[in-house]
């Protein structure tokens, strides 16, 4: 059963761009790297100093392994100290998805 995965980070003011583009540039390249993530979404709140990224995977098990993965430790370790609080991660389970194609 697919697997919905909700990664929010919230950012010190000062780096929110930074993140901002360092998410997104990690969510292109794990994209590409991994077949089994089928949609990545990255939403961005100004406002409040907040990143979320929303990826639909495969199965819980793919969604996990995420968290191993080099490319994601890499851009952990990167915005690290550009956040102001551990990031949160939610799994939720996908149960409807409308693409109008």
């Amino acid at each position: 059963m697919p697997a919905v995965i909700e990664y929010t980070m919230r950012t010190k003011p000062e780096f929110f761009n930074d993140v901002l583009a360092a998410y997104v540039a990690f969510a292109d390249e794990f994209g590409v790297l991994n077949p089994s993530e089928d949609v990545i979404l990255v939403t961005a709140d100004h406002r409040r100093q907040i990143i979320r990224g929303i990826g639909v995977f495969e199965s819980a098990i793919e969604a996990a392994a995420v968290r191993s993965s080099d490319v994601f430790e890499a851009f952990r370790a990167r915005v690290a100290d550009m956040l102001s609080e551990v990031p949160e991660r939610e799994e939720q389970q996908l149960v409807h998805m409308f693409i109008k194609a």
